[in-house]
């Protein structure tokens, strides 16, 4: 009995912790409302242009609002008007030439100190926002006690970390394929309720017993995996899950428009991707891979983001962004033709304009049940 009630208080006392830090984030999020209020303030006294209104943070599934309006700074407008005559680069030599910008005329549109080591917290705070909670209400019922919950593709953990601590009488297990996340995820607190996996990219099998786990979730694994993977992960997933088991994938897709470089930039990712057995457009194609593989779509959610929103969650997400660009570079400058600082200030510039012409970025949510071998897909869509 002094063992349980001992173990009992180290979920308790890191869910204090945990709270502490939500806490932490939503001041932070005030604080954010307040320094963007003062920077469009300063806007206004540095440009003379008249700018039409942006919409901020909005969702399939609620009401737009309008923002206030947003101004442009005349070396950002020099630049569009140098490149909106040009023809689109070729997607794999990228020409290196580029219109002379200063480091000091991107950050005007970008986040301050972008470059976060954990950034994944940016986006797990932000995800929760979007999503109103960790998990969706198609979700929430299979969270009973004793449940056993399951995260493919863990990172530094604050999924499942905050999950454990909202739900201490569920098991989790954190399954994660690089080994430097996973020696990460050993260094946190702790927990009772948390145990962690290493695997191969999925490549041998889930070291599951048959129909043992009651939930699976997926956070951005789509470009981890090889598009001829899927099938056989979803073969392992059927097998693993409880017949009355679920599983949730949430996946970006960001495909954003409105100037040349920002277009080819994004092209070149997609055929970069491709040239690795990866798809780009994984996120709005999940129903359909889930139906192919015998599972059934009970919840889909579509939410679309502003980059130029004035909140902390699109704020959130631009560093979340900016952070995974900078993680690529290895891979993505030589096929830009950049070396690594340039490719730094090439992305920066980017995640500008899309700032500036308040482009977007798509999450999605989809939900599934192992399908009955007789029954029709029943999609609830919001």
């Amino acid at each position: 009995m002094g063992v349980v009630q001992s173990k009992k208080r180290e979920v308790k006392a890191y869910a204090s912790k945990y709270s502490n830090s939500l806490m932490q984030y939503s001041s932070s999020a005030t604080s954010s409302q307040h320094q963007t209020n003062s920077t469009l303030s300063n806007k206004k006294q540095i440009e003379s242009d008249t700018a039409s209104k942006k919409t901020s943070i909005y969702s399939t599934d609620s009401t737009s609002r309008s923002a206030t309006p947003a101004t442009v700074v005349s070396t950002s407008k020099n630049i569009a008007s140098a490149y909106k005559n040009k023809e689109l680069p070729d997607i794999i030599h990228f020409e290196t030439t580029s219109i002379p910008i200063t480091h000091q005329s991107n950050s005007f549109y970008l986040p301050k100190d972008w470059d976060v080591k954990e950034y994944q917290y940016n986006l797990h705070f932000a995800l929760k926002r979007l999503f109103a909670g960790n998990v969706t209400q198609a979700v929430a019922p299979k969270l009973k006690k004793g449940a056993h919950v399951v995260q493919m593709g863990t990172c530094s953990g604050p999924w499942i970390m905050d999950m454990a601590t909202q739900y201490p009488q569920c098991t989790f297990t954190a399954v994660e394929v690089t080994p430097g996340s996973l020696q990460a995820l050993q260094d946190l607190p702790s927990l009772p309720n948390i145990n962690y996996q290493r695997d191969t990219n999925f490549n041998d099998g889930l070291d599951f017993e048959d129909s043992s786990i009651d939930y699976i979730h997926f956070r951005s694994m789509g470009v981890t995996i090889g598009v001829d993977k899927w099938t056989n992960l979803y073969k392992e997933v059927r097998r693993i899950l409880k017949p009355d088991g679920i599983i949730r994938i949430e996946e970006i897709h960001n495909t954003p428009s409105g100037t040349v470089m920002i277009e080819s930039f994004i092209e070149t990712l997609r055929q970069i991707l491709a040239d690795h057995n990866q798809d780009f457009d994984i996120a709005p194609k999940h129903g359909t891979i889930l139906q192919e593989n015998g599972f059934q779509v009970i919840e889909s959610k579509k939410k679309k983001v502003c980059y130029g929103g004035e909140d902390k969650l699109s704020e959130d997400l631009v560093i979340v962004i900016l952070n995974v660009f900078e993680d690529l570079g290895p891979v993505l400058a030589p096929r830009l033709g950049l070396d690594v600082e340039d490719y730094r200030h090439r992305v920066e510039m980017i995640c500008a304009q899309c700032v500036r012409n308040n482009t977007h970025m798509d999450w999605y949510s989809w939900v599934a049940k192992l399908a009955p071998e007789s029954a029709s897909s029943t999609l609830t869509t919001t």
